[in-house]
């Protein structure tokens, strides 16, 4: 679920550009597809879907799923920042702000590599390259519309809709699976994520049938919600800055003002239960960043909730195209991201320099 807002304010007059509203429902969970498929369901063996495979290459960056902590600092040094997860693992992120940016995931008990995502256009993601054409990509893969996996007893079915077949495709990739992230504005691919099938079960980030106990999600105490909210804040923003370099838009600036403005609002839908721009108790987005002494020429928001992650949200806000006009807007210098709990917000600004 998203939303976008722009806000223009020039010296005389202020114009705020509104436009429409965008909720676009993905097939991300959200609380109605969670209802309805989180049901066991009858799934006899018989109706297990085969997958076409491939040869995974012996070289790339794929090549740290399973790998310890200890090879991974071994080969990448200490990461820049460790970053904790609602899932189970921790994400080491290297590379920020350059075409080397990636993020692998640690598994706290095991200490091993169980995802990892690959944004840097300069990483090594054979057979796919990072920026080419998607057409390119799917004569090299196989690509259904159906996958299923077994999981510790548990038998699994995803289905695609033609937005995920379009945007994030999943394939079996040698023992783990690969989800290709791609723009379909430009019809580029993004990013490439790896995942382990016990994240793929974990996070089920499509619609499904399941027969069989889910893995659990790892209980969340509010100390750990608070480090979970603020690494999100990060990762969204450092996703956002290697998105708008390689769209040659200038990197934005982390605003701390318009972080607690941005997260002040996530926190009230979350509490609240609304999803909307504007709020009955805070205002609109102009209000609430003049609450926190911001003095902007122009300023925009992006909103969502109920994504995995900041990698699905930052990816969902790409691909949709009210939202990117803020995402890779070159007249905003400034940048703001505060998550609440899975509800998302960017506050984008242009300020006032005096």
């Amino acid at each position: 679920m998203m939303r976008k807002t722009n806000l223009v304010i020039f010296s005389i007059a202020v114009i705020v550009f509104l436009g429409g509203f965008l909720i676009s429902l993905v097939s991300f969970p959200s609380t109605e597809q969670n209802v309805n498929k989180n049901h066991q369901n009858e799934m006899s063996a018989d109706q297990s879907v085969k997958e076409p495979q491939f040869k995974v290459p012996e070289g790339g960056i794929h090549q740290f799923m399973g790998k310890s902590e200890s090879e991974v600092r071994k080969i990448f040094g200490d990461p820049q920042r460790i970053d904790e997860t609602k899932y189970g693992y921790r994400w080491f992120i290297y590379g920020r702000g350059s075409e080397k940016y990636v993020q692998i995931g640690i598994d706290n008990k095991t200490h091993k590599v169980t995802t990892l995502y690959a944004l840097g256009k300069k990483l090594k993601t054979s057979p796919f390259v990072i920026g080419d054409d998607s057409r390119q990509i799917y004569q090299k893969v196989p690509v259904t519309d159906v996958v299923s996996l077994n999981e510790h007893g548990t038998k699994i079915k995803f289905e695609f809709n033609e937005e995920d077949l379009m945007i994030r495709p999943l394939i079996k990739f040698g023992n783990d699976w690969a989800q290709l992230n791609f723009d379909h504005i430009s019809n580029r691919l993004v990013g490439v994520r790896y995942m382990s099938a016990n994240v793929l079960a974990l996070q089920h980030p499509y619609s499904m049938t399941y027969e069989g106990p889910l893995p659990a999600i790892p209980a969340v105490t509010d100390k750990q919600w608070t480090a979970i909210n603020e690494a999100e804040d990060r990762e969204i923003f450092d996703i956002s800055n290697v998105l708008r370099m390689r769209y040659k838009v200038n990197p934005l600036k982390w605003d701390t003002s318009a972080q607690r403005a941005a997260y002040k609002h996530s926190r009230e839908m979350k509490v609240r239960n609304y999803f909307s721009h504007d709020s009955r108790w805070s205002g609109d987005l102009k209000t609430r960043l003049q609450n926190e002494n911001i003095s902007f020429q122009m300023a925009g928001e992006n909103i969502a909730a109920r994504y995995p992650d900041s990698i699905a949200v930052t990816l969902g806000w790409l691909n949709s195209v009210d939202h990117r006009k803020n995402l890779l807007n070159n007249a905003f210098t400034e940048l703001g991201v505060g998550t609440y709990q899975n509800y998302y917000t960017q506050d984008f600004v242009e300020p006032i320099h005096p």
